[in-house]
């Protein structure tokens, strides 16, 4: 994986420029990292570059590294968020691991790493967020960019405090990047709505336009996954 590395100042300017516009949003200092005011509550963020783990015999593996940093300490004895987030420029995406394992890391060693997956950030696209668990037990959520604003918006759902799973969220239609679990795109369901209504009911033809809405995209789902997404929305209308 080969990403442009970018500067500090230049990741914070990319987080404004999504953020800035926000009414809820206000910046109040800093650089790397930087403090924030969202919806009347201050977090810290860090944003660091992703990039290859560089192991020979899994090329896949990428991270964003946590150096160690005495301005940490202060920001690890707070009560207040701390936020870190790994940014691809090559995919304009984030990658946000649990922020409060996140916090509990900081200036735990000289250099603590969080590792992700290259072929993850490739298939994330502009309207959900994925969530992935990694075999290692560490758990991702990953988004593009102009999401950042939902993202803050809906922090607090994503991550349990106790542990380092993911929080069950209906903001999430995937359960990773192989399978959808649940059919929310309007366009589609409004498509769908003529075929699964009235007297006569043409459920393969649904199957069928659901396939083709969503092509090679999720390449884990089999006949019956797709046949059963098409079943929920046939119960639920």
């Amino acid at each position: 994986m080969k990403t442009e590395k970018i500067c500090g100042e230049k990741l914070l300017d990319l987080f404004l420029e999504k953020m800035k516009t926000c009414a809820d949003f206000e910046f109040l200092e800093g650089i790397q990292p930087f403090k924030i005011r969202f919806s009347n509550k201050i977090y810290y963020v860090y944003i660091k570059n992703i990039s290859s783990a560089y192991f020979t015999n899994r090329p896949d593996v990428t991270r964003a590294q946590l150096p160690k940093r005495e301005e940490f300490d202060s920001i690890k004895n707070s009560k207040i968020p701390f936020i870190f987030l790994g940014y691809d420029s090559e995919n304009d995406i984030y990658v946000c691991w649990n922020f409060h394992i996140a916090k509990k890391r900081l200036n735990e060693k000289d250099s603590v790493s969080f590792y992700s997956r290259h072929s993850i950030q490739n298939s994330v696209n502009e309207e959900i967020f994925y969530r992935k668990e990694l075999s290692n037990g560490d758990n991702l959520v990953l988004f593009k960019r102009s999401l950042i604003k939902k993202f803050f918006e809906s922090i607090d759902s994503f991550f349990d405090d106790e542990d380092n799973n993911l929080k069950e969220n209906d903001t999430i239609d995937c359960r990773d990047d192989k399978k959808i679990v649940e059919i929310k795109d309007e366009t589609l369901l409004e498509k769908l709505k003529p075929l699964l209504t009235g007297e006569v009911v043409h459920s393969l033809e649904a199957i069928k336009q659901v396939q083709e809405f969503y092509g090679s995209k999720y390449p884990g789902m089999t006949y019956k996954d797709w046949s059963e997404l098409v079943r929920n929305i046939m119960k639920n209308s």
